[in-house]
């Protein structure tokens, strides 16, 4: 299957129009179908597993959580695979690890490993994935290996390799990596990571445990580690990056990072933990290390809370967030920046870009001044927007907002600190354990860094999703948007004067 683009726009300055594109079908044609990200034709996507680059092929290669049978009330996951060149167009390869084909169950999250020296026994340049599955009511981790590149995996006859000490206990998502002659294992294990050492790669036992500085963030999932170097000072340290459901700091779930230091394998934690993204639903996440300090980044652009209790017709529901370039630097007690990976392919054509002034523009009851307001029958497009103050300070709020006929978005940005809160509703979620209570819930979030003289952000508006960036401070912030219209309604205010630039592209 290849996934293609299918993008087209409208838009006008200090007004109001509206023009009917014409659009390719997608192939992607769920009730929540994507323009421009990766989704399912059906069934449910949720955790994206390890991804590698395929040098013969000049491909990225990728694996996501699928469970193809949710439509008909079907359990459990097993790893779809696709590959791409760009991020933009995927082929999808078809399913690399079947669930339900041994005694131990389901396929879930995990870590692909390169045995170059064949340590396990496979043989040479085997892959490896250590995944958790949950047969016979435990979760247990488990080895498939594959010698065709990552196409076909064949199980580990002595599965599993290591069980829980209970039954009932949180035991899952293996990371697995290799320092020297020793493999470390980390484990998801409730509000801390289980660290397991191997000499062969197979038999682990029990090291320690890592506490300090996440055992706050509630219930972890998804654990990463890379060694990066920073960009502005060439210092090096160890990132751990895993996923946590937020709540006993009153936050969403969300993705996580510690920075720190290595201690014969176990991670020790030397600053708080920050979030990587700031939005709702940037989750079950995985990470490839581009360079000495850059990480490709890519998550489930969802939340348990919500997005298994979203009406659908065909039940396809899920998508894959934009490829993202994360840069380490010593800024702030050390930062994860984030940037888009690349959208050259993407957005091939900008059909607006244009300079005004507020000052030519009507203030409404509230002191607000719209600079655009147009409608856009276009699932997917992009938004750049930046305004620079002409008087002494910019104005203290600035709006932005997306209206389809079934939802809504709003960022409102308080200038003056920094602060911003973001606003969305719709008429797809149910109320199926508050689902649509917690998915409606307003959010406020903070950037690294804040100007009161000049704004900058960048907008990635899809069918079912949109992505914020803050170019200038690295932050992002992304959730998920049921919507089944294609007409967007999109408008800029602000309550004051300044010079404001902005690009509509497709």
């Amino acid at each position: 299957m290849v996934k293609k683009l299918v993008l087209g726009l409208c838009m006008s300055i200090l007004g109001m129009l509206t023009v009917n594109a014409t659009a390719v079908k997608a192939e992607v044609v769920g009730d929540y179908a994507q323009a421009y990200h990766l989704n399912p034709k059906n069934g449910f996507m949720n955790d994206i597993q390890s991804v590698f680059y395929n040098e013969q092929t000049k491909e990225y290669n990728l694996y996501y959580l699928h469970n193809k049978d949710y439509a008909t009330g079907g359990n459990g996951t097993e790893w779809e695979h696709v590959s791409t060149k760009d991020f933009v167009t995927y082929k999808n390869l078809g399913t690399a690890i079947p669930k339900y084909q041994t005694s131990t169950g389901d396929i879930a999250s995990g870590t692909l490993y390169r045995d170059y020296d064949n340590r396990l026994g496979f043989g040479a340049n085997a892959l490896i994935s250590y995944v958790t599955s949950y047969g016979d009511g435990q979760q247990t981790q488990n080895i498939w290996y594959s010698l065709d590149n990552g196409n076909t995996f064949k199980p580990y006859a002595n599965n599993p390799i290591m069980k829980p000490m209970t039954k009932d206990a949180d035991f899952r998502d293996p990371y697995v990596f290799r320092l020297g002659d020793t493999f470390y294992m980390y484990l998801a294990e409730g509000n801390k990571i289980g660290v397991y050492e191997s000499k062969d790669g197979i038999n682990f036992s029990y090291k320690d445990g890592i506490y300090s500085q996440i055992d706050q963030l509630g219930l972890l999932e998804c654990p990463n580690l890379f060694e990066l170097t920073t960009t502005d000072t060439g210092e090096k340290k160890w990132v751990l990056l895993v996923g946590g459901n937020g709540y006993k700091r009153n936050e969403t779930t969300g993705t996580y990072y510690v920075v720190g230091s290595l201690k014969d394998g176990v991670f020790q934690p030397e600053t708080q933990a920050r979030r990587i993204d700031s939005g709702s639903d940037f989750y079950g996440a995985k990470f490839m290390q581009q360079n000495d300090s850059q990480l490709l980044g890519l998550a489930w652009l969802g939340s348990w809370d919500y997005n298994n209790k979203v009406n659908s017709t065909n039940g396809s529901l899920g998508s894959m967030s934009m490829a993202r370039t994360i840069s380490f630097t010593s800024e702030n007690n050390y930062t994860l920046k984030t940037s888009a990976f690349q959208t050259g392919n993407l957005f091939k054509k900008t059909v607006l870009n244009r300079t005004v002034s507020t000052k030519q523009a009507k203030g409404d009851s509230e002191g607000y001044k719209t600079v655009l307001a147009t409608t856009l029958n276009q699932k997917g497009f992009a938004l750049d927007l930046a305004a620079n103050a002409t008087d002494a300070t910019l104005p203290s709020h600035i709006h932005v907002e997306v209206k389809n006929d079934d939802s809504y978005f709003k960022l409102d940005f308080d200038t003056t600190n920094g602060y911003y809160m973001i606003t969305r509703n719709g008429q797809h979620v149910t109320d199926v354990d508050d689902a649509n209570a917690i998915y409606t819930a307003a959010h406020v979030a903070k950037v690294d860094t804040n100007s009161t003289t000049q704004f900058n952000a960048k907008l990635f508006v899809d069918g079912g999703s949109i992505e914020l960036y803050f170019p200038n401070s690295g932050n992002t912030y992304s959730l998920a948007k049921f919507s089944t219209s294609v007409k967007n309604q999109v408008s800029i205010k602000m309550n004051g004067d300044a010079k404001v630039s902005y690009k509509l592209s497709r």
